[in-house]
C-alpha cells in the first residue's frame, strides 16, 4: 500500500470517528437539557398554576429511564472509542516492521486501525533503513573501491590513493614509487587447469604480496593479472627494488592448489616519481612500461624505469603506427620488393622471393620488421598476407610469360603464424593461383620454425593439403628455432633456408661451418634443397659451394628492388659471368670493399631461347671490366 493510500484511509476512518464522538456529545448534552427541563416543570411550573402535575407519578420515573439510555449509549461510545484507540497502540508497540497488521473488526475503526498499523509499521521500516544506511553506504564503498576476488584495493582506489601520495611530496623531499607486476604466463594455467584454480592462486599471491610491503602501503589487484604496489616515502629507488625483490622470492614458494603444486612467477616494473609534478597515470604507465621491458628480457624479473631509455616513446610511436596501418591497406600503400635466389651451381636466378615494404605517408618506406609484429598482434596480416600472395603470383606469371625459362622462375612468399591458422588460407591460395594462372609448383611458401610448432597437428593438416596442390614449401631461418630433426621428416617440406646469422660466421667461425655443414648434410639425406641467408662476401659463396649448398640470397648478388627495376636489371647487361671456380691451393685474392664491388645480380638472361636466367656474379678476376650497357 502507498502513502497515498494511507493517507486516504487515515482521513476516512478520522472522519467516521468525528461523526462518532458528536454523537456522543451530542446526547451527553441531553442529559442536562432534561435535567433541566425536570426541575423547570416540578419547582418552577407550580409556582404559577399552584399544585403538582398529575402525572407526576408516571413523568419521574420515564425521565430517569430516558436519562439512563442517554448515559449508557455515551458510555459505550466512549468505550468504543477508547478500546479502538487502545489496541491500535498495542498493534504499533508489537508489530514488526514487515508483518502485515492483525485487525479483527470490520466496522470503521478496524479500517482505522488497519491504516494506522499500516503506516506505523511504514514509519518502522524506514526508521529501520535509515538507521542502517551507514552500514550499506560502507558495503556500497568498499565494493566500489575494493577487488571482490582477493578484497584489495582495486584502481580506482589505487589511483585515489597515488594521486595523493603525489600531491604530498610536492612538500617533502622523498619520493612514491609504483611497481607494476604482471603474473607470466598466467593464462596457461587458466587454460589448462581451469579458471577456478587460477582464482585461488590471485588469492593466495595477495596474501603474499602483502606480506611483502609495510603496513601503510597499498597493495592493490587493477584487472585479471595485473597488480600494483604503491611505496611513499623512499629516499631512493632501491627501497622499491627491494620490495620488487621480496617479491620474487616470496613466489619461490609453489602454490599448493587441489594438492597439485603450481610454481607463478612475476615480472615487475619499478618507477619512481623523479620528475615532478607527475600525473597519476604517467607513473603508472612509466611503471608498466618498465615491466614490459622485463617480460621481453627474459620474465621472472624487475626493471627500473629509465627516462634515458625513454621505455614510452616506442609506445607511443607503436599506437601511432597502428592508426596509420589501419588505413595503409585502403590507401594501397604497401609495396613488393623481390630479392633474387641464385643457383649456385650455375649462377642463374632460381626464384625470387617476395617481400613487402610500407610506403609510409611521412616516415618513408618501411622495412618489415617495423610493422610485421604489429599486423599480427592486430590480426591485420591477413589481409596484407593475401594482398602479398596475390600480387607476388600476378608479378610472377608475368615476368614467366615475358621471359619463358625451363624450369620456370619460382616466387617465394612468406606466411606467419596467423595466416598458417586461418582455416581459409588453402582456398585463398587455390583462388589465387587459378586467377593469375600460376603453376603451382611455381609458388614456394616460406615458414619460421616457430610456427610450424605451433598446433602441430592443424598445421601438419595445412601444409599437407598445401602439399596436394603442388605447391612448394620452405623452412624459413633454419637453426633460430626449435630445430627439430623430427619434424622434417614429418612435414612435407622442400627447401630449408639456413639464417643469416649462421652464414655470416661461416668464413671465420668453426662452429657455424660445423653448424651448416650439419644442416647441408641433413638436408640431402632427407631429399631437401638447402638455400642459404645473407650472403654478403665472395669468401661466404665460395665456402657454401664447397659445403654443397644448392642456393643463396643476400646483398652479394642483389638487395630486394621493385618489380619493374628487378626486371630492368635483366634487361640491362646481355653477358653472362659464370660463379667463380674454387681453386683449393690457392690462397683467395684481396677483394675490394662491398660497396665497390658492381651489383651482384646485374643481368639474367636467356642465351637461348626457352634457357634459364643466368646472374651475373663478379668473378675472381683483377679489375674486370666493365660489362658493357
Amino acid at each position: 500500500m502507498g502513502q497515498n493510500d494511507i493517507r486516504r484511509e487515515v482521513a476516512f476512518g478520522g472522519q467516521r470517528v468525528r461523526q462518532k464522538m458528536i454523537l456522543a456529545l451530542t446526547l451527553s448534552s441531553v442529559i442536562p437539557l432534561l435535567i433541566l427541563t425536570y426541575c423547570f416543570y416540578v419547582y418552577v411550573w407550580p409556582l404559577f398554576e399552584g399544585s403538582r402535575p398529575t402525572g407526576d407519578a408516571f413523568a419521574v420515573p420515564i425521565l430517569l429511564l430516558f436519562t439512563a439510555l442517554l448515559m449508557a449509549g455515551g458510555a459505550y461510545v466512549v468505550y468504543d472509542l477508547a478500546t479502538a484507540l487502545s489496541r491500535a497502540a498495542s498493534i504499533v508497540a508489537d508489530a514488526k516492521p514487515d508483518a502485515a497488521p492483525v485487525v479483527d473488526r470490520r466496522d470503521e475503526i478496524g479500517t482505522l486501525m488497519a491504516s494506522f498499523s499500516k503506516m506505523m509499521a511504514t514509519i518502522e521500516q524506514q526508521a529501520q533503513e535509515i538507521n542502517q544506511f551507514p552500514q550499506k553506504l560502507d558495503l556500497l564503498t568498499r565494493q566500489a573501491f575494493h577487488d571482490p576476488l582477493t578484497a584489495m584495493p582495486n584502481r580506482g582506489l589505487f589511483m585515489d590513493r597515488l594521486a595523493h601520495a603525489l600531491a604530498r611530496t610536492e612538500r617533502r623531499p622523498q619520493h612514491v614509487a609504483v611497481l607494476f607486476l604482471d603474473i607470466d604466463r598466467f593464462k596457461v594455467i587458466n587454460d589448462s587447469l581451469g579458471h577456478h584454480v587460477g582464482d585461488q592462486i590471485l588469492q593466495e599471491l595477495a596474501r603474499r604480496l602483502a606480506e611483502c610491503v609495510r603496513p601503510e602501503d597499498t597493495v592493490a589487484r587493477l584487472g585479471g593479472d595485473e597488480f600494483a604496489i604503491l611505496l611513499e616515502d623512499l629516499d631512493d629507488v632501491e627501497g622499491a627494488t627491494a620490495v620488487a625483490e621480496r617479491v620474487g622470492r616470496g613466489l619461490e614458494t609453489p602454490f599448493v592448489v587441489e594438492g597439485r603444486e603450481i610454481v607463478a612467477t612475476m615480472s615487475v616494473g619499478v618507477a619512481l616519481n623523479t620528475r615532478r609534478p607527475i600525473a597519476p597515470d604517467e607513473l603508472l604507465r612509466d611503471a608498466d612500461m618498465a615491466m614490459y621491458r622485463a617480460k621481453s628480457q627474459g620474465r621472472n624479473r624487475y626493471e627500473v624505469f629509465d627516462t634515458d631509455i625513454d621505455v614510452a616513446a616506442p609506445a607511443i610511436h607503436r599506437l601511432d603506427l597502428e592508426l596509420d596501418l589501419r588505413s595503409a591497406v585502403a590507401r594501397d600503400e604497401f609495396r613488393l620488393h623481390y630479392q633474387p635466389v641464385v643457383h649456385l651451381e650455375t649462377g642463374r636466378v632460381a626464384e625470387f622471393e617476395a617481400l613487402v615494404r610500407w610506403q609510409h605517408k611521412d616516415r618513408g618506406l618501411l622495412a618489415p620488421e617495423a610493422f610485421i609484429s604489429l599486423t599480427e598482434e592486430t590480426g591485420l596480416i591477413i589481409p596484407i598476407g593475401q594482398w602479398v600472395l596475390t600480387e607476388a603470383c600476378r608479378q610472377a606469371r608475368v615476368w614467366q610469360e615475358q621471359r619463358p625459362s625451363d624450369p620456370p622462375l619460382t616466387i617465394g612468399v612468406n606466411l606467419s603464424a596467423r595466416q598458417l591458422q586461418d582455416p581459409n588460407l588453402v582456398a585463398l591460395v587455390s583462388r589465387v593461383l587459378t586467377d593469375s594462372g600460376l603453376d603451382p609448383r611455381s609458388l614456394k611458401l616460406e615458414i619460421t620454425e616457430s610456427v610450424v610448432m605451433q598446433d602441430a597437428p592443424a598445421t601438419l593438416t595445412t601444409l599437407h593439403t598445401l602439399r596436394d596442390l603442388g605447391i612448394r614449401l620452405a623452412i624459413d631461418d633454419f637453426g633460430t628455432g626449435y630445430s627439430s630433426l623430427g619434424y622434417l621428416k614429418r612435414f612435407p617440406i622442400d627447401t630449408l633456408k639456413i639464417d643469416r646469422s649462421f652464414v655470416e660466421g661461416i668464413t671465420s667461425d668453426p662452429e657455424d661451418t660445423a653448424i651448416v655443414q650439419a644442416v647441408i648434410s641433413v638436408a640431402k639425406s632427407l631429399g631437401l634443397s638447402v638455400t642459404a641467408e645473407g650472403i654478403e662476401t665472395e669468401e661466404q659463396l665460395l665456402r657454401l659451394r664447397e659445403l654443397g649448398c644448392d642456393r643463396g640470397q643476400g646483398f652479394y648478388f642483389g638487395e630486394p628492388l621493385a618489380a619493374e627495376i628487378a626486371f630492368e636489371s635483366l634487361d640491362r647487361h646481355p653477358a653472362v659471368v659464370t660463379l667463380p671456380r674454387v681453386e683449393a691451393s690457392a690462397e683467395p685474392e684481396p677483394r675490394p670493399a662491398l660497396a665497390a664491388l658492381p651489383v651482384a645480380v646485374a643481368a639474367a638472361v636467356a642465351p637461348e631461347p626457352g634457357a634459364a636466367p643466368a646472374v651475373v656474379v663478379p668473378a675472381v678476376v683483377e679489375a674486370p671490366e666493365p660489362i658493357p650497357a
